[in-house]
């Protein structure tokens, strides 16, 4: 059944007078009978289908195949979560690792080479923290595409036996570094 308009517009010309007793009864009927019909047969809904999470970000994918996000996910800032020993004169943190404080005892040394976030994928934020325990400095390389923010006039190492230094994620493969660095006497 067809509704009956008066006037012209987006539904097309119209009649272009008032209607019939029946005309109207025929469009309150054709609604009548539409309305019954999602009643008897509601349409089935969109329905969450999973949920990912990527980083610090979720995405929501519906039954349909659309998509919702990627939403951030808020935070709270953390202390260091675990204490580690490292007597190893080479260390890559992996992401489990995020808010450790690793005490690096090798007496030559610890090289600490922060990844990739390909590799790794800490979230932006995390901080880990080192200690040199041993005689030799704990000093800090970046991987492929990896960029780390060192200070100016100091070396991405530590300064001595007692130094902490901490590595912070700022951007996908960015990482500043502060804390007790050497001096470069090399200038």
């Amino acid at each position: 059944m067809t509704i009956i308009y008066r006037t012209a517009g987006a539904w097309g010309a119209g009649k272009g007078s008032n209607l019939t007793p029946d005309e109207v009864d025929e469009n309150f009927y054709d609604h009548e009978q539409r309305i019954a019909e999602m009643e008897e047969n509601p349409p089935s809904p969109v329905e969450i289908s999973n949920i990912t999470q990527a980083g610090n970000t979720i995405t929501v994918h519906m039954s349909d195949g659309s998509t919702f996000g990627p939403f951030n996910l808020p935070r709270p800032v953390q202390r260091p979560t675990e204490t580690l020993a490292v007597s190893a004169s080479t260390l890559t943190p992996a992401v489990e690792q995020s808010m450790f404080y690793f005490r690096c005892s090798d007496a030559i040394g610890c090289e600490v080479t922060i990844p990739n976030n390909s590799a790794e994928a800490f979230l932006v934020d995390t901080e880990i923290h080192f200690r040199q325990v041993g005689a030799g400095p704990i000093s800090f390389v970046a991987d492929t595409g990896v960029t780390l923010n060192g200070v100016d006039g100091y070396l991405n190492e530590t300064a001595g036996p007692g130094a902490v230094v901490t590595a912070k994620k700022v951007g996908t493969n960015e990482w500043d570094l502060f804390g007790l660095l050497a001096v470069e006497t090399t200038s």
